[in-house]
């Protein structure tokens, strides 16, 4: 989180915490605003399209299943049907993906996945584009028990349990997982990895 960027400290040459009639004093108000400056990038954050860099946290994670994934593995980029937008979300995601992104003995080749196809889906792992994040509870119920890791890169669905595994690298990397959807879903992690994230 960032630091507040104004200063609260008593100006120089302030005696006293005068204010004119009817006016509000300067403390509350520039806490106010700092408060609020410093929420604006966590936001901000949350609204954003996984990027590159996402893409490669969560492949290097993928590696820590148990079992893992090897060879040539598809992960679906899940969108809302019917969602034009949502749709074209999705294919850029899945541009960044190139010929496959690779991590280690892992290959990742995206495939789209329209809602309601998430049940007919075999990837090894489904990433929820934006527009399917209303629908992450369909989601789990689609891949409760068949070892289908679910990921988003907003906390609000792991927070709610809603997908196995959330991820974020801007400001700094950061992956949360939520045992109990983990379980749910028939997903297992190695315990060296289970070291190193945050658990809910």
């Amino acid at each position: 989180m960032l630091s507040p960027p104004l200063s609260l400290r008593r100006p120089w040459h302030a005696s006293g915490p005068r204010t004119r009639r009817g006016a509000l004093p300067w403390r509350p108000l520039l806490l106010l605003l700092a408060l609020a400056l410093q929420a604006l990038p966590h936001r901000a954050a949350r609204a954003a399209e996984p990027s590159l860099r996402d893409l490669q946290v969560l492949a290097r994670s993928l590696g820590f299943l148990e079992p893992a994934p090897r060879g040539l593995a598809e992960i679906g980029i899940v969108y809302a049907a019917g969602d034009s937008q949502g749709e074209a979300e999705a294919r850029r995601i899945a541009t960044l993906f190139g010929e496959g992104l690779r991590a280690g003995n892992l290959q990742l080749r995206p495939i789209l996945v329209p809602l309601d196809r998430v049940r007919d889906s075999r990837a090894a792992a489904l990433l929820l584009a934006r527009s399917a994040l209303p629908q992450a509870p369909m989601v789990a119920a689609a891949v409760a028990g068949r070892a289908i890791l679910t990921v988003a890169t907003d906390r609000a669905p792991i927070e709610q349990g809603l997908v196995a595994m959330a991820i974020r690298s801007e400001p700094r990397v950061e992956i949360v997982v939520n045992r109990a959807a983990a379980q749910a879903s028939g997903v297992t992690f190695a315990a060296a990895f289970r070291m190193m994230i945050q658990e809910r």
